[in-house]
């Protein structure tokens, strides 16, 4: 007789329930992680929230670290899609410019948008790594060479677009950059002095033409 080979099924109502299950744990977890830091946050807490079972949290994201990872990624990215960051269409609007200031504008409302929704995350993290979170405080020493990458990265496209202010390299670009990406710029400024999401963009705008730019 000849064999017969098992099917694999995928049901699309089964993956759909699945996506918004882990799309509920996630948004249950930031807001939870940001109300009251990693270390009061329980699974069980983010099982009541996203209106869940406890063990469909570590299915559809694993344990308290992997959720926090998860929260972490989402919130750089923007969504849960595994697509990198320097290939998604805000760093695109860059590359595509017409011209090295409209280019600079485009990169500040990406680092604007991507600040909006990671600065209260990364606050999290710091506070777990102070605490001595394993794991965690790998993830935060790693954070500042993530950030000079992701710099990096907006800089080439910045340079696809014309050229800098005269006497200034590559390097030094990228070390201007990642200043201003960093989470705590954007904290001290929306945050704790109660800037609109608005007057900062407007204001990396600026600052970053002043300082990129002839």
């Amino acid at each position: 007789m000849p064999e017969v080979k098992a099917r694999h099924y995928r049901s699309p109502l089964r993956q759909e329930q699945a996506a918004a299950s882990r799309a509920a744990v996630l948004a249950a977890a930031r807001e939870l992680f940001v109300e009251q830091g990693y270390g009061a946050t329980t699974i069980e807490q983010v099982a009541s929230r996203a209106g869940v079972s406890k063990p469909t949290v570590f299915t559809a994201v694993g344990n308290k670290q992997r959720l926090f990872i998860a929260v972490r990624d989402v919130a750089m990215a923007g969504d849960d899609d595994p697509t990198p960051v320097a290939e998604r269409p805000s760093v695109g609007k860059i590359r595509q410019a017409t011209g090295i200031r409209d280019a600079v504008r485009e990169a500040a409302a990406h680092i604007a948008a991507l600040q909006a929704r990671y600065a209260p995350v990364d606050d999290v993290l710091r506070g777990a790594a102070a605490a001595g979170e394993p794991g965690l405080r790998e993830l935060w020493r790693s954070a500042e060479d993530q950030r000079l990458t992701g710099a990096g990265f907006l800089v080439d496209a910045l340079l696809a677009a014309g050229s800098l202010r005269a006497g200034l390299d590559r390097a030094r670009a990228v070390d201007v950059l990642s200043f201003f990406m960093t989470p705590d710029v954007h904290q001290q400024l929306v945050t704790r002095r109660g800037w609109s999401a608005a007057e900062y963009g407007d204001w990396l705008d600026r600052t970053l033409a002043t300082q990129l730019l002839d």
